[in-house]
C-alpha cells in the first residue's frame, strides 16, 4: 500500500477515536471537582494510565531514543536514573500531600497560611512552566507528522493544536481516557518495533553486544565519534559527562519530584493507599518502557551505525522509523508517538487551565465565584496556553532532553523547598516560604545565564535548590525567633 495513503487511514482512525473520547468526556466535566480530578473516583488502572501516559512524554521517546543511539546508555545516567530517584522522594511524602486534600499544588500554600497571594504566585509560575514544558509535545508531534505526511513543520504543529485543545476541553476525565489509550498504543507499538529489531539483529543479546563494537560518527550533525564500548559506558562527553548528568538530579530528579502534574494524580487517587499503589505500579511499567526504548536506541545503531544525513537528535528516531526500518507497522509506531506527546500535552494544559482559574482569578477574587464560571475559564485557559506554547514551538529547543531538565530545574529551585518543607518540617513558615521562592528566582535569575554561557560546570538547579531550601530553613527559623520575642 502507499506509504501516504496508509499514514492517512491511521490518521483518520485515531482522529476518529480521540473525538469520540473527548464528545463523551464534556458532559462529565460540569462541576470544578469533576473537571480537575473526576471527583477522586476514578479507578487504580486509570489513574495507573495515566501516570504512565503523562510521564512518558516526546522527551522520553523521541529524544531519549535518539540519544541512546547517537551516544548509548549514558543517556539513561542523566535522565531516567534521576527521574526515579525523583519518583522515589514523591512516594514518600504522597501520604502527606493526599492528606491536605487540596485540588491544586498552589492551594496547599492558602490552607497551610492562609495566604492567597502565595497561592496566586505559585499559579502564575506553574502556569509559565508548563507553557514553556509544553512546547517539547508540540515540537513531538511536529516532528513525526511532518515525517508522515512530508508537510512543514510549521503547518504540522496546528495538527496537534487540535488535538490537545480538544482532549483538554473534557478535563480529567477526558484525559485520562485519552492517556488509557494512547497508553495501550504506546506499548503495543514499541512492544513490535523492538521484535523487529531483535528479528534483524539475530538477538536480545546481540543488540548489546553488537553495540559494545560500534564506533564511529552516528551521523553528521556529531561533534565526536563512538569509540568501541562507548555505548554501554555509564557516563559519555558533553551533557553527558559524569559531573553534568550527576548534577541533572536536581533538574530531572528533584523537579519530577514535586512536578504538579504527578502531584495531581496523587491528590485524584480515591485514597492515599491507591495513591502509592499507582506510582509503584508506574514505575514499574516504565522500567520494562525505558528497557524497550533504550533497546530500540541501540538497536537502530547497530543495525544503522551511521545515517547519512544531518540530524538533530529529536529527528533519529522518526527519520529511522521511516526510512530503514519502514515496513507497515510504521504508521501504528508514529502514531504511538504522537500518542505519548497528546497524553502528556493535555495533562499540562489542565495544569495550565486550574492555575490560571483555581489559583489567580479564584484566589484573587473578592468573592467566591461559581464552578461553572471556573470550568469556564479553565476552558478558556487551555485555549490560551495552548496558543502561546504553539507560538514558542515555532522556534523550538534543539533537544528535548537537555531543555526538559532545564525547565524541570524551575520546579526544583522554586518549588521543591516549600512544598517538601511544608509538608515535612512543622515548623516551616510564610516567611520562609517567601524567603524560598524569592531566593530561588534570584538563583535562577544568576545561574542560567552562566550555564548557557558554558561557565557553570554543574547543572543550575543544583545551586539553585540549595540555595532556596537554605533560605526557607533560615526565613522559618528567623520568623519563629521573632514572634516569640514579640
Amino acid at each position: 500500500m502507499n506509504k501516504t495513503l496508509l499514514y492517512l487511514i491511521y490518521f483518520a482512525a485515531y482522529s476518529a477515536i480521540l473525538l469520540v473520547i473527548g464528545k463523551s468526556s464534556l458532559r462529565d466535566s460540569d462541576s470544578v471537582g469533576k473537571f480537575f480530578m473526576c471527583d477522586r473516583r476514578l479507578p487504580l488502572w486509570r489513574c495507573v494510565c495515566t501516570f504512565v501516559g503523562t510521564w512518558a512524554s516526546a522527551a522520553s521517546i523521541l529524544s531519549l531514543t535518539g540519544s541512546v543511539y547517537e551516544s548509548g546508555l549514558s543517556a539513561l545516567m542523566f535522565s531516567v536514573v534521576p527521574w526515579f530517584l525523583g519518583a522515589l522522594l514523591m512516594i514518600h511524602v504522597s501520604g502527606k500531600l493526599y492528606a491536605t486534600g487540596v485540588t491544586t499544588v498552589p492551594e496547599l500554600f492558602r490552607v497551610r497560611y492562609g495566604s492567597k497571594g502565595l497561592q496566586a504566585v505559585f499559579g502564575a509560575l506553574l502556569a509559565a512552566v508548563y507553557v514553556l514544558y509544553l512546547v517539547i509535545q508540540i515540537k513531538g508531534f511536529g516532528i513525526v507528522a511532518s515525517t508522515l505526511f512530508g508537510i512543514p513543520y510549521s503547518l504540522s504543529i496546528l495538527l496537534v493544536y487540535l488535538f490537545i485543545l480538544y482532549t483538554s476541553f473534557g478535563g480529567y476525565q477526558s484525559v485520562t481516557r485519552s492517556d488509557a489509550f494512547n497508553l495501550i498504543l504506546m506499548i503495543v507499538g514499541l512492544g513490535v518495533l523492538l521484535v523487529i529489531i531483535v528479528a534483524r539483529v539475530g538477538s536480545l543479546g546481540g543488540i548489546y553486544s553488537g553495540a559494545a563494537d560500534v564506533t564511529g560518527y552516528a551521523h553528521g550533525g556529531m561533534e565526536y565519534a563512538t569509540e568501541a564500548g562507548d555505548l554501554l559506558r555509564p557516563f559519555g562527553q558533553g551533557d553527558f559527562a559524569p559531573l553534568m548528568s550527576i548534577s541533572m538530579f536536581f533538574g530531572w530528579g528533584l523537579g519530577l519530584a514535586v512536578n504538579p502534574q504527578y502531584a495531581v494524580r496523587i491528590l485524584a487517587s480515591r485514597d492515599a493507599r491507591s495513591a502509592r499503589r499507582m506510582i509503584w505500579i508506574s514505575l514499574a511499567l516504565l522500567a520494562g518502557i525505558y528497557f524497550t526504548l533504550s533497546s530500540i536506541g541501540l538497536g537502530m545503531r547497530v543495525l544503522i551505525p551511521t545515517v547519512n544525513e544531518t540530524l538533530s537528535t529529536d529527528e533519529i528516531f522518526t527519520y529511522i522509523l521511516n526510512n530503514d526500518l519502514y515496513s507497515e507497522w510504521s504508521g501504528f509506531l508514529l502514531f504511538a508517538i504522537i500518542g505519548a506527546c497528546v497524553s502528556t500535552a493535555n495533562s499540562q494544559l489542565l495544569l495550565i487551565a486550574s492555575s490560571c482559574s483555581c489559583d489567580i482569578v479564584g484566589a484573587l477574587w473578592p468573592r467566591p465565584l461559581k464552578e461553572s464560571t471556573l470550568v469556564g475559564l479553565s476552558r478558556g485557559a487551555v485555549m490560551a496556553g495552548g496558543t502561546l506554547s504553539l507560538l514558542l514551538a515555532l522556534s523550538p529547543p534543539a533537544s528535548l532532553l537537555t531543555y526538559g531538565g532545564d525547565v524541570w530545574g524551575v520546579f526544583s529551585v522554586t518549588l521543591l523547598a516549600p512544598v517538601f518543607g511544608t509538608l515535612l518540617w512543622e515548623r516551616t513558615t510564610r516567611t520562609g516560604v517567601c524567603a524560598a521562592l524569592g531566593a530561588g528566582l534570584l538563583a535562577l535569575a544568576v545561574f542560567y545565564p552562566l550555564y548557557y554561557g558554558g561557565l557553570l560546570p554543574v547543572h543550575p538547579a543544583l545551586p539553585g535548590t540549595l540555595i532556596s531550601a537554605g533560605a526557607l530553613w533560615l526565613g522559618s527559623v528567623l520568623s519563629r525567633k521573632k514572634e516569640a520575642e514579640v
